[in-house]
């Protein structure tokens, strides 16, 4: 359909830089900050035409490419925004950690309840056996069960063989896949309002984001190669499929003898440096929750990431847990607004 954009009161046309500038995944993004609009298109005005029908800035703007729609909030109903959407949750197989998982199994079935488009979500362990081919990965449900044993450096294995089944054996058609683990709870649908605005290639970002600024033997870090270099912390890493198509391609040149999460971004700043890149441009909402246990009501409920894990205190984390899980499965069982 033929689309026509005339900022200002001159009826500038602006059309073809925002095609070119503003459009991602068939949406384009005309923005109320006038030093932005003022960016894209030398021109910060107030008034814009779209379609000769006038509009004003008192919010950002989106179009919808396929309708020329106009929309003053992002259209998270529109199916074509939907992310497709894998979460890997990297767990150790315990008895505590049973209590921590039936909460976050509970949030993604309250999502999935509603939601056309479902999220696909599995727990990623390992269980070894020297009888079965090593590294061999065996699904039970939504468990996926890697064969070898649980080590603080076999995590990044345990990442690596649970992302190339999901591509290469179960063949999931997805946009972004999640790398999470079982400490943190994610809210579903805030998450996939957040995912809905990001392009679709060349994203490596995810809710904590850090510079390296230390060594640590513990962690592998034996000297000052990676300081300054940014990283996200393991319970919160996004990639687009394309980047992990990339990683597991190229895993051979992925250093096995640092901490995981590290490990990959340190990949990605060597040989991807355009995924490297998109975690100076993007961010997806985080929550360290450290409220004491009469202060839960304080934690906000429009984050996408909420982080649970005191070292000494494990018991404490379950019920910040249930707590999130009581407050956020209602909204997680709304339908798409």
């Amino acid at each position: 359909m033929n689309l026509s954009i005339l900022l200002g009161p001159q009826n500038t046309d602006v059309t073809e830089i925002a095609l070119r500038n503003c459009t991602n995944n068939n949406m384009i993004t005309l923005p109320k900050d006038p030093k932005l609009r003022e960016k894209l298109f030398t021109l910060s005005q107030n008034t814009i035409k779209i379609n000769n029908q006038e509009y004003e800035f008192a919010s950002d703007l989106y179009i919808d490419r396929n309708t020329n729609q106009v929309y003053s909030e992002f259209p998270y109903h529109l199916e074509q925004v939907q992310p497709r959407t894998v979460i890997l949750i990297i767990c150790h197989y315990s008895e505590m950690n049973f209590m921590m998982l039936e909460q976050i199994r509970s949030i993604m079935v309250a999502y999935n309840k509603n939601h056309k488009i479902q999220v696909q979500y599995f727990i990623v362990a390992s269980r070894y056996s020297d009888k079965k081919d090593p590294n061999k990965v065996e699904q039970d449900n939504d468990i996926l069960f890697v064969n070898q044993r649980e080590t603080y450096f076999n995590i990044l294995n345990k990442t690596l063989k649970a992302m190339e089944y999901v591509n290469e054996v179960l063949k999931i058609d997805y946009d972004f896949l999640i790398r999470t683990n079982v400490s943190t709870m994610i809210h579903v649908k805030q998450l996939m309002k957040e995912l809905a605005k990001l392009p679709k290639t060349n994203i490596s970002i995810g809710g904590n984001k850090m510079q390296m600024n230390w060594i640590c033997p513990g962690y592998g870090l034996n000297d000052h190669r990676y300081i300054g270099r940014l990283f996200v912390q393991g319970t919160s890493i996004i990639f687009s499929k394309d980047v992990c198509n990339d990683i597991i391609k190229n895993q051979h040149k992925i250093e096995k003898t640092i901490v995981d999460d590290i490990s990959l971004f340190m990949y990605l700043a060597n040989f991807n440096p355009a995924a490297y890149e998109s975690l100076q441009k993007y961010s997806i909402s985080f929550y360290e929750c450290s409220e004491n246990l009469d202060e839960l009501h304080k934690i906000p409920l429009n984050i996408a990431f909420y982080r649970n894990k005191t070292e000494d205190f494990r018991d404490d984390d379950i019920i910040r847990m249930k707590y999130l899980c009581n407050m956020l499965k209602p909204l997680n069982n709304e339908l798409v607004d």
